[in-house]
């Protein structure tokens, strides 16, 4: 670290005196080398700010001829402004210019990059100048408030049960507690799905998932690691003496009056434990079926499914397509005073009223298997498995079906007619399958696009359209649209996810299909000429809609065929 010869040796105005001084005042007042040459008096804020930006390498502002806008304002709380002694004065698309007398703060960057949702890049002022610029656009302030924070919203004990602060902590830990808790509200203030803390041998980050992209909001000193690392391991109940092996646990909180849960898993890595956390807020979990990106035909088939008295009703789709949203809502539908429904899932995510929940224990053998066994004996009208994994739960789901029971369950594949194709190569009979499936549903989960700044997007032509599978005849009427990026989506130009569908119904066709041995393309093909509408068209539609991108179509479907153009998509 330079020290203040390093930096004042070269300025003639400055005598060995007023040096010693400048060390002296910075030293003794816990002040920068910056304030304490204004301090001193013998230099104008020109020459200082001179000076200062050849060691910083950073640009500089004369905050007396800038007239900030009052948006720009707004988008920093005063009293972060006052704490760290920096103001906006522009934006950059997601670049938030600060002006400050130290520009090496990397907990005031970070401040405002965790905060305010913006990458901060600081230009130079005096602090004399900050001072006035701080009272003219956000009015004087009492100096005792820099240590409190903007966000009104604390974590609190809630009920007896839920807790988020820990015992045993020194007054040291506080910041690491602090930081904990602020990333867990900024979690839940962003509608997150996860969070990553993650180490590598310099430094640390935060990231938060977010409409399934990650984003990274935080950097803390590399220092933080242990007591961070303990802090989580605590209030998810772990073992922190335990850093060779993975462990799973969980958090239950209260955030304001607000009851969260979150599942933690760590996991070791080469510089120290990974934790992930899965926020599990039941206040986001929408069970209604209209809102879950169905089309009407197909919400139809699928009502009409779940509706039958017996029979298995399949959800697919990779991790994170939101396959147990789509089941918990069909649940929910099913989930009447006459009839019994139970589940068996690995883990629970969510507790239903009304419902009878079963975590499975693999390591006393209670495995979704054993489970479907024990339910059989319990008079269930209902039953959900949380995946079918193996042919012996596929057998035993099958049994369930076939003897008057309706089955809901999941499986990890690529399309609805990847599915049939998956449990015969399990080793399924072809006539038990087609007997028992009422439908299966595949689904991806696309990003929308921003209401507040939709768009046309111009890169999208009529040959693009036609490539991704929009009937020629129609391409030059349709319009894609994109999120240009505004506040509101910080600037990422999406906001919140939908699902697209592939409603695959069990008709006649569709059976002969299976039982003649054809292929997944070949019943795919058969299902399509029936009416089935996959996850592609869905997508386009979704698309014309000015819902999402062409750019979502691409990176979540795959084309319809094998080489040759077979969708023809209309206009919506």
């Amino acid at each position: 670290m330079a020290t203040v010869e390093d930096i004042l040796e070269n300025v003639p105005e400055l005598s060995e005196d007023d040096i010693k001084h400048v060390a002296s005042d910075s030293k003794g007042n816990n002040v920068s080398i910056m304030q304490a040459v204004e301090n001193l008096r013998k230099l104008t804020d020109d020459r200082i700010l001179e000076i200062f930006s050849k060691y910083y390498k950073v640009s500089t502002v004369n905050l007396t001829e800038k007239d900030i806008d009052s948006e720009i304002i707004k988008i920093v709380p005063k009293s972060i402004v006052v704490q760290y002694r920096m103001i906006p004065i522009d934006r950059v698309g997601n670049n938030l210019i600060v002006a400050t007398a130290n520009p090496r703060n990397a907990e005031a960057i970070d401040t405002i990059r965790f905060k305010c949702g913006y990458l901060a890049k600081t230009v130079l002022a005096t602090e004399g100048k900050i001072t006035e610029a701080i009272e003219k656009y956000y009015g004087k302030m009492d100096m005792s408030q820099l240590e409190k924070t903007s966000d009104s919203t604390k974590v609190g004990t809630g009920a007896s049960a839920r807790r988020i602060i820990g015992s045993g902590y020194s007054k040291d830990d506080g910041p690491v507690i602090k930081l904990v808790n602020d990333v867990l509200i900024k979690c839940l203030n962003s509608k997150a799905s996860d969070i990553h803390f993650e180490i590598y041998e310099n430094h640390m980050r935060i990231r938060l998932r977010i409409d399934g992209a990650l984003t990274e909001i935080a950097r803390p000193p590399i220092s933080f690691k242990g007591a961070l690392i303990s802090r989580i391991k605590i209030m998810a109940g772990l073992n922190i003496a335990e850093s060779r092996l993975p462990q799973d646990g969980a958090i239950n909180i209260a955030i304001g009056d607000k009851p969260i849960d979150f599942r933690v898993n760590c996991l070791p890595t080469v510089y120290g434990e990974k934790i992930v956390m899965r926020i599990l807020d039941k206040s986001n979990l929408q069970v209604d079926m209209t809102q879950l990106g169905f089309e009407e035909e197909q919400l139809k088939i699928f009502k009409k499914a779940i509706s039958a008295p017996n029979g298995m009703v399949l959800v697919t789709g990779p991790t994170g397509s939101g396959k147990t949203t789509t089941l918990y809502s069909a649940l929910q539908e099913l989930n009447v005073e006459d009839t019994n429904v139970m589940t068996a899932e690995d883990p629970v995510e969510y507790n239903l009223t009304g419902i009878n929940q079963v975590q499975m224990k693999q390591e006393i053998g209670l495995n979704f298997a054993e489970a479907l066994r024990a339910f059989l004996r319990q008079d269930p009208d209902v039953i959900m498995v949380g995946e079918i994994r193996d042919l012996e739960t596929a057998e035993i789901g099958v049994k369930a079906a076939l003897t008057g029971h309706l089955v809901l369950s999941t499986l990890h594949t690529n399309s609805a007619a990847d599915t049939i194709s998956r449990l015969l190569n399990m080793g399924l009979a072809p006539f038990n399958l087609i007997a028992s499936i009422n439908c299966i549903t595949a689904q991806r989960l696309v990003r929308k696009i921003c209401p507040h700044c939709r768009m046309e997007d111009p890169s999208v032509l009529p040959s693009s359209l036609v490539d991704l599978g929009i009937n020629i005849a129609y391409a030059e009427k349709v319009k894609a649209y994109m999120g240009k990026g505004c506040q509101a989506c910080n600037q990422t130009g999406s906001k919140g996810r939908i699902a697209v569908h592939e409603v695959l119904f069990m008709n006649d066709e569709i059976k002969n299909s299976i039982l003649r041995g054809d292929s997944s393309l070949a019943i795919k093909k058969v299902a399509m000429r029936t009416g089935m509408k996959t996850l592609r068209q869905s997508a386009l539609t979704k698309m014309i809609q000015g819902i999402t991108t062409a750019k979502e179509v691409v990176k979540t479907t795959s084309p319809d065929s094998d080489g040759t153009n077979s969708t023809n998509q209309k206009g919506a």
